[in-house]
């Protein structure tokens, strides 16, 4: 059988060879040539011509493809055999195999080549040609101009013709019919191999006619359907996509055709591996191929983002991502994965009007296996390293997924945000797992750091701040590794059953020390944290971030319902970004962009923020449900030593949060040199409001307040207009002016009391009569005053010396114009005690000792402007009854300091000042203790034993020294009356012994002056 077989086919290729005679047409026309190869066919066959002689080369042609047509069939039907024994491929297409019998025929290679002959007749001379008139026959497609002839409108002979040709060849194809198999010889392969796209084209193009186009001459092949789509489930992925691409490149089909194909095309890529196939057709197969140009790139996110007519943006995108995403995880050449990634970046595009859409489906995909499981779920998904049983990617293969899409990808930072924002915490948690974790995955580790530091760089200041926040705000996950070394994300439980022991049991366990090791198990981990935040070396997140702590410690702080440990975590990585970021060599020093902090320094220190955080801190408690009070009997005897120590009362956290406030001011001038209320008008607000802080009972508190006080003072003169300088050893004053300020602001107290020496110095340079004090004091005066004036209220002797000596060096300078600002300074309040009303008094003593004789010369000498700006001043306070008596005391205190000083200075005021201190004793001596008496230090009662002290001080005192102006004998019989009844009546033991150290004085007075006893 096999050899008649063969010797049918021999006969019928032989036959064929007549169409391809070559030798036949030398030196003849094509017309005759084609005629005598048509007469040599079938004279070769054995079988009349069945067509008279055409006219016409194309007539001619259109012979010659019946013909070869009909050669191909009947050899078609000679290969194709029903049983098979083995398997060979096709040269020409390599992905379709050819099942072949051992009974069936041989094909040499000449055969082949003469068959593929037949097949490029087929198709070239017949159905191209019969495809171009047919087509432009149609309205709406013009006549095309093909070189120097106009090509033809088809008429229904060709119409019938192309049909024919194309049943037949659908015959080839499937012998059985469409439902049927495919034809497994050679020239199926070559079909499919080269001329598949020509044979769509055309079966396309008849098969799906539309109505308005066919007629009863030229219906719709309804035939022609179901082979194409037979066709294409036989045909590889990527052939069907080059294909279809290809007549829809080629010359431009008609719009039917265009439709039909674009359709084709997206369900292919909707299919397994359409993307796959579209890469290989694009950008070619292969582990090395070349890169490819950015417009191969666009072509592909075009069509990928070209949503298919008849389906929903939701459908499409839910069946293309999944695939797209797996290109990214798959082991496939560098060029897929970058079409892949630069599809996904076009995709999510905010221009692209389904962005909303692509990132609902690719987002969870990839963020899913990041986020936290229940432990049940957890347990479940410990079977799987890198899928879980669903389908989905595992943590580990989602991190790599989301490397490579970013790696592939334009580095535009709103996409990089879109990807790694919503996972933010969770990629910190598997940090600090990563790093706290000693035998963990060290390429895992760097792929998790390098996410969160791209992160880090790209992000907006706002978004950064927010995503960092929701790490403090957010349910607490971690992570653990299973039995695969999969990572999984959990939730774990509250911190405060995360209380790790500090018993002797688990401090044996512990054999290296971790810095990481929290006894409360805080997180964020603040020392973590804030190294993370560090790194990523934005100073514009971490001054936002920073701020935002403090405004929430302040919040916490001030709730007495607050989550203790919550409190405790705001605290310590607030002062861990002290530690690590506000420092001198830290480029990213948090305070020196320093507005959001001044304003949150200036909204705690405000009143009405006091005032509010109190209010809101009072809630009701048990305490407030107690009807009967709980009181709680001492039992003699059941204390320790430790008990009898004053017990300490809670802090106020209006005191806490204001000393934190002045703090950070005092950090923020200190890290920026240049800050000042000349060019930062807040701190003129923030000066006013540290205040009502100098009197706060807190010693820290005050001190801070002076030391910010000193430093914004020095800040602001350092930026005021020169005067005429003249030169101190070499160096201008303006030099030594700048140098003295800049020391004022040194944390260190013998470098600031350095700086107020040098400002005494300069103050002392100029003269009385010195030309260049006019115009020294109006630029030197105010801001060295105020300098000197903070500084006084120092505890540190060795700057409140150096201020007290600045301030007389500048009254003997500059007059009464600095004397009377002093004492402005003193008495401008009468209703409080001032802060540091004792430095103040000391000062002004100061001063008044080193006027010393000029005191009483002023009088002759010069105008009476020393005693004539004091005492009256002081006379003031000390008749002030509505003053605190520390006031009324101090005053009496300094008028004694003057009658020391100077006594021919004042004496015009004795004799109104003693019979003052007489009538003060007379009428406020106190015989019996007075329980209701209020013994603070604000207390305006003139009962106080300190106001008595003060004038038995003064009178003894004035007895001392009244060698220049005596006193009455009226007053001194007063006198000894008044001292004799309060040594002997007064409730205050020290006032009564006072009162005998005065009565002594006016005996010795009378004794030495009048001889009188």
């Amino acid at each position: 059988m096999s050899t008649s077989l063969q010797r049918q086919v021999s006969d019928i290729l032989r036959a064929a060879s007549h169409l391809l005679d070559s030798e036949a047409g030398q030196g003849r026309n094509l017309k005759s040539v084609l005629n005598d190869r048509l007469d040599k066919f079938y004279a070769s066959l054995n079988k009349d011509r069945p067509f008279s002689v055409r006219d016409t080369v194309e007539d001619l042609r259109l012979e010659t493809v019946q013909c070869a047509l009909e050669t191909l069939e009947r050899v078609c039907s000679l290969l194709d055999v029903n049983s098979f024994t083995s398997v060979a491929t096709v040269p020409e297409a390599p992905d379709v195999q050819v099942e072949v019998s051992d009974d069936a025929p041989v094909i040499g290679s000449r055969d082949l080549v003469q068959l593929r002959t037949l097949l490029s007749i087929v198709f070239r001379w017949g159905i191209d040609p019969l495809l171009a008139r047919v087509s432009h026959a149609w309205p709406g497609k013009t006549t095309r101009q093909v070189g120097t002839r106009i090509v033809e409108l088809g008429t229904p002979q060709d119409y019938h013709s192309l049909s024919s040709l194309l049943l037949r060849l659908s015959t080839v194809l499937l012998p059985s019919g469409p439902r049927g198999r495919l034809s497994q010889t050679v020239i199926t392969t070559a079909i499919l191999g080269r001329y598949l796209a020509d044979f769509m084209g055309a079966s396309i193009a008849l098969g799906w006619l539309p109505k308005s186009l066919s007629s009863a001459e030229t219906p719709t092949i309804d035939d022609l359907r179901p082979v194409v789509l037979r066709l294409l489930e036989f045909v590889p992925l990527s052939q069907v996509i080059a294909d279809l691409g290809a007549i829809l490149s080629g010359e431009p089909p008609p719009a039917h055709v265009r439709r039909i194909c674009s359709t084709l095309l997206s369900k292919s890529l909707l299919r397994e591996r359409g993307i796959n196939a579209l890469f290989a057709v694009v950008f070619g197969e292969g582990s090395a191929l070349e890169e490819p140009s950015l417009e191969k790139y666009e072509h592909v996110g075009r069509m990928l983002k070209t949503i298919p007519t008849g389906i929903t943006p939701e459908v499409y995108f839910r069946t293309i991502i999944p695939s797209i995403l797996r290109i990214l995880s798959e082991d496939v050449p560098v060029t897929y994965k970058r079409a892949a990634s630069f599809s996904i970046a076009r995709m999510l595009d905010p221009e692209f009007p389904h962005k909303e859409c692509v990132a609902a489906q690719m987002l969870p995909t990839i963020h899913s296996p990041l986020r936290p499981t229940s432990q049940r779920t957890a347990v479940s998904q410990s079977q799987h390293s890198t899928a879980t049983s669903d389908g989905s990617m595992g943590a580990s293969q989602a991190l790599l997924t989301i490397r490579t899409l970013l790696l592939n990808s334009d580095p535009s930072p709103v996409f990089i945000t879109l990807i790694l924002s919503p996972i933010l915490p969770y990629l910190y948690a598997l940090l600090y797992y990563l790093d706290k974790t000693r035998a963990s995955d060290p390429v895992l580790k760097d792929l998790v750091k390098a996410l969160l530091a791209t992160w880090g760089r790209v992000v907006e200041c706002q978004e950064g701040t927010e995503q960092l926040w929701s790490i403090f705000q957010d349910q607490r996950v971690s992570w653990q590794t299973d039995d695969t070394g999969e990572i999984l994300c959990v939730i774990t439980e509250s911190q405060v059953e995360n209380i790790v022991s500090l018993s002797s049991e688990h401090l044996q366990g512990k054999e290296e020390y971790d810095e990481y090791d929290d006894a409360f198990d805080l997180y964020p981990n603040p020392t973590h944290f804030v190294r993370y935040t560090k790194s990523l070396d934005r100073q514009d997140i971490n001054c936002e971030l920073f701020v935002r702590l403090l405004e929430a410690y302040r919040s916490v702080k001030s709730d007495k319902e607050s989550d203790p440990l919550r409190v405790l975590l705001y605290l310590q990585i607030i002062v861990q970004m002290q530690d690590q970021l506000s420092g001198d060599s830290s480029p990213q020093n948090i305070l020196r962009k320093p507005e959001h902090v001044l304003q949150f320094i200036k909204h705690v220190l405000e009143p009405s923020s006091t005032a509010l955080r109190s209010e809101s801190g009072r809630s009701l408690g048990l305490a407030d449900l107690r009807i009967i009070p709980e009181d709680e009997p001492s039992v003699p005897g059941d204390s320790d030593s430790d008990d009898e120590r004053p017990e300490k009362t809670d802090s106020n956290p209006d005191e806490d949060m204001a000393e934190t406030a002045i703090s950070l001011l005092l950090a923020t001038l200190e890290a920026n040199p240049n800050l000042s209320a000349r060019d930062t008008p807040i701190l003129v607000d923030i000066s006013a409001l540290l205040d009502p802080h100098a009197n706060s009972p807190s010693p820290s508190i005050r001190g801070a307040v002076r030391e910010a006080r000193m430093v914004m003072a020095a800040r602001l003169a350092s930026t005021s207009t020169a005067w005429k300088q003249s030169q101190v050893k070499g160096e201008s004053s303006q030099e030594v002016y700048q140098k003295a300020l800049k020391l004022l602001q040194d944390p260190i107290l013998p470098v600031r009391a350095h700086g107020l020496l040098l400002l005494r110095q300069l103050v002392s340079q100029y003269g009385r009569s010195s030309p260049d004090v006019a115009s020294a004091e109006g630029a030197l005066v105010p801001a060295i005053l105020s300098i000197f004036m903070q500084a006084v209220q120092e505890d540190d002797s060795y700057i409140f010396l150096n201020a007290a000596h600045g301030l007389s060096a500048m009254v003997d300078t500059f007059g009464k114009g600095v004397l009377n600002s002093l004492l402005e300074t003193y008495t401008h309040n009468l209703t409080s005690v001032p802060g540091g009303y004792l430095t103040k008094q000391e000062a002004l003593g100061q001063v008044i000792r080193r006027c010393g004789d000029t005191l009483g010369q002023a009088r002759v000498t010069t105008p009476p402007w020393t005693v004539d700006t004091v005492v009256p001043r002081l006379i003031s306070v000390f008749r002030a009854r509505q003053a605190p008596v520390v006031l009324r005391a101090s005053a009496v205190s300094l008028l004694t300091q003057c009658i020391k000083t100077s006594f021919a200075g004042v004496a015009g005021y004795t004799g109104e000042l003693s019979a003052a201190m007489i009538d003060l004793l007379q009428i406020e001596t106190v015989v019996t203790p007075d329980a209701d008496v209020d013994s603070t230090p604000t207390s305006t009662d003139p009962k106080l034993p300190t106001l008595r002290r003060s004038a038995l001080h003064f009178l003894t005192l004035l007895m001392r020294t009244s060698a220049v102006e005596l006193p009455s004998m009226s007053f001194l019989k007063r006198a000894k009356a008044t001292l004799g009844y309060i040594s002997s009546a007064d409730e205050d033991g020290i006032t009564r012994a006072m009162a005998r150290e005065a009565d002594e004085s006016i005996n010795q007075f009378m004794k030495a002056m009048l001889d009188f006893e």
